[in-house]
């Protein structure tokens, strides 16, 4: 949906925030400006009409840290919303991801009225979780983990590319990254960073019991699929927000679909920047020492 569309029409606001209270007077202030507020809620999924919401006439805000944004954008696609706006609203710990502190939220907010942002869209990871009675199909902006359930043993995945067998994962276990989580658990796992807009996912190896098994990135036109290797204990963690016992399953199937999220920026934001700001890179300023 083009991003003129989106400030013109605006009507309706839904608000997910980490501390409801701490947001009353954004309500207050949005009412003033003569917006109806849908919800004000902890997660979006308590709001009862959900599935009525007019998407070319509503902005999401998710107020908090990463994981409020990230359970946010899950519950929109899996909702099936495809042009379902969210702005996220920095109120945590991290902040990633959210790149409004929420103290400038009505400095943006004017800003957007004016057309001062821009829409991203970047793509999250479409899994399956299957066996002989049952197919369960998840969403995960982040990242999908397989890691061993059990302390003193080993993590013992196969691992399928389109079908054909490729690696075996021997370790604490392996995670499948979509682009824009690849500065979660990945990059603490020595995974690459993978510019967010990518049309590429990673795969990378835990702790590995060999110091040959490296990070592979993938375009989006592969599929992957894994299978427990003989009977190690392994949990299936999608998000760090939802986890299953992989022996309950025949099958683990994972790729980078169609399904994005729609994300509200600064106008002309610099990823890079946020990178260097965030991981404290370039702390020396250019200088030569």
């Amino acid at each position: 949906m083009n991003k003129i569309n989106l400030e013109k029409n605006l009507k309706y606001i839904g608000i997910v925030a980490k501390n409801p209270k701490n947001c009353l007077k954004f309500v207050k202030h949005f009412e003033s400006l003569g917006y109806e507020i849908l919800f004000l809620e902890k997660t979006i999924n308590k709001f009862e009409n959900l599935h009525k919401i007019d998407e070319e006439k509503t902005l999401i805000l998710s107020i908090g840290g990463d994981g409020t944004l990230i359970s946010t954008c899950r519950e929109v696609a899996k909702n099936g919303f495809k042009n379902l706006n969210v702005l996220g609203v920095y109120d945590g710990t991290l902040g990633f991801l959210t790149d409004i502190k929420i103290d400038k939220l009505n400095e943006f907010f004017a800003d957007f009225l004016k057309g001062k942002y821009e829409i991203k869209k970047p793509l999250m990871l479409e899994i399956s979780l299957k066996n002989s009675e049952n197919e369960i199909k998840l969403i995960a902006f982040n990242d999908l983990v397989l890691s061993r359930s059990a302390v003193l043993s080993m993590s013992k995945v196969d691992a399928y590319l389109d079908d054909e067998y490729f690696n075996t994962y021997y370790g604490d276990g392996v995670i499948v990254s979509s682009p824009v989580g690849s500065t979660a658990y990945n990059m603490s796992a020595n995974g690459p960073i993978i510019y967010p807009m990518s049309k590429v996912f990673c795969i990378t190896p835990i702790c590995a019991h060999s110091l040959t098994q490296r990070p592979l990135v993938l375009p989006a036109e592969y599929k992957l699929k894994f299978k427990n290797a003989g009977n190690s204990k392994v949990s299936i963690i999608i998000d760090g927000q939802n986890a299953f016992d992989m022996s309950k399953f025949d099958e683990v199937v994972v790729r980078l679909g169609d399904t994005h999220a729609n994300l509200i920026r600064h106008l002309n934001a610099n990823y890079f920047e946020v990178l260097k700001n965030k991981l404290h890179w370039g702390h020396n300023g250019g200088k030569v020492w």
